[in-house]
């Protein structure tokens, strides 16, 4: 058996931990972009005084508000992507930094994979054009301010390398995220098609154990029943010949017609145990057949009142017609159980506007049962089998009067 999963964490839980460390990156990268603002001409002017002061323009406050509303889009980086890596192109284009273009894209990357190869490459354009922008123009001097407060520092060429290593690290630290969230998710993938093998192997096992069960059924079937109903079809074969011509004879006869069509019936149920996906039984129960049977029954010297109506057999669902047969040769077998003679009324009306309406009537008498045992197993079978088809059954005595009424809704062959 395997053990059952570790329960996933609850959404709430999730969102507010991804909003728990979200909080962070949105803090630090409000404070580097608020920093960027030097990159943009402009945004900042320099005096040569007091050491290189720097003094914020309009220009600079308004590109550090926009900042600050690009990074509140990273709250979205889960579920929409796209919003912070347009945000974070939009801060690129107007030089402050690539920070959230590359934290957009790792996280659009993770959702859609499909789309690897063209974000990697519009992100890696992107950055790379930021670097030259700030290697051959006026823009870039936030790197070389952070190390020195110099003017004259601030126009070295040797600051444009070190913008581009920053780049190339930048883009190989987003690289390594992406990629150890693709070795992730592939691990996930594996984990998920491990289990549904383990549940699969475990249904088979199952089903395997099942159909042993069956077989051991079939077999003990096959050594138990078998062998007596053959030596009942034997002895009534003995006393139909024993007995010549006259009712003791044809009363024989039936008998061991009746026990040689059990012996079928039991054949065709040890068939469908041991090979349960073959459909077809090789004795199928069918209310066509229920003429048939009560002449059996009237043959074998049991009285019988009946009025059987079947209109549109052919359309019926199988086991509507299964059912039907079988409830009455059910109701029938309790009948002659317990009538100990007496005429048994039997009415069966079927067809597609009404359904079935099946109805045994047998007197109680005070002499109780023929001697023929049972458990009680029929009358559940027939309320078990009204009750799966969406019918009635009432099953009962009533004014000295042994009655089962079933009513069943009419079921169309698919």
């Amino acid at each position: 058996m395997t053990s059952p999963p570790l329960p996933e964490p609850r959404p709430l839980a999730r969102r507010a931990r991804s909003v728990g460390l979200g909080i962070p990156l949105i803090a630090v990268g409000i404070v580097i972009d608020i920093y960027g603002v030097v990159n943009v001409p402009g945004a900042v002017t320099f005096s040569s005084a007091n050491g290189g002061e720097a003094k914020v323009t309009g220009l600079g406050t308004w590109l550090a508000l926009i900042a600050i509303c690009a990074w509140i889009t990273a709250i979205w980086r889960h579920r929409r992507p796209v919003i912070p890596m347009v945000a974070g192109g939009v801060l690129a284009a107007i030089g402050l930094s690539y920070i959230l273009l590359l934290v957009g894209a790792v996280h659009f990357v993770r959702q859609r994979p499909d789309r690897l190869r063209l974000t990697a490459t519009l992100v890696s354009i992107g950055v790379v054009l930021f670097v030259v922008r700030e290697a051959f123009t006026p823009w870039g001097a936030a790197l070389p301010w952070l190390f020195t407060t110099t003017q004259a520092s601030l126009d070295d060429p040797g600051w444009g390398l070190g913008a581009l290593v920053l780049a190339a690290i930048s883009l190989g630290v987003a690289a390594s995220i992406v990629a150890v969230a693709r070795s992730r998710a592939r691990a996930e993938q594996s984990d998920q098609r491990a289990d549904a093998q383990l549940r699969r192997a475990d249904v088979l096992t199952e089903q395997a154990a099942r159909q042993a069960e069956r077989e051991r059924i079939a077999r003990d079937m096959h050594d138990a029943l078998a062998h007596r109903l053959s030596v009942v079809s034997l002895h009534a074969g003995a006393l139909e010949a024993a007995a010549g011509q006259g009712d003791a004879s044809e009363m024989a006869r039936t008998v061991r017609e009746q026990t040689h069509a059990a012996l079928q019936d039991m054949r065709g149920l040890i068939g469908e145990l041991r090979s349960p996906d073959e459909t077809v039984s090789p004795a199928p129960a069918t209310m066509r057949a229920i003429g048939a049977m009560l002449t059996e029954m009237r043959t074998g010297g049991q009285a019988l009142t009946s009025f059987v109506m079947i209109e549109s057999a052919e359309r019926a669902g199988a086991l509507f017609d299964s059912a039907v047969y079988r409830i009455v040769q059910e109701a029938l077998t309790n009948a002659i159980k317990h009538a100990s003679g007496d005429a048994v009324d039997v009415f069966v009306y079927v067809s597609p506007a009404d359904g079935a309406r099946l109805r045994i009537v047998n007197p109680v008498s005070a002499a109780g049962s023929a001697g023929i045992p049972g458990g009680g197993n029929g009358i559940l079978g027939i309320r078990e089998r009204a009750t799966a088809l969406g019918g009635e059954a009432w099953i009962g005595a009533y004014e000295g009067s042994f009655i089962v009424d079933v009513s069943l809704p009419w079921q169309e062959r698919g």
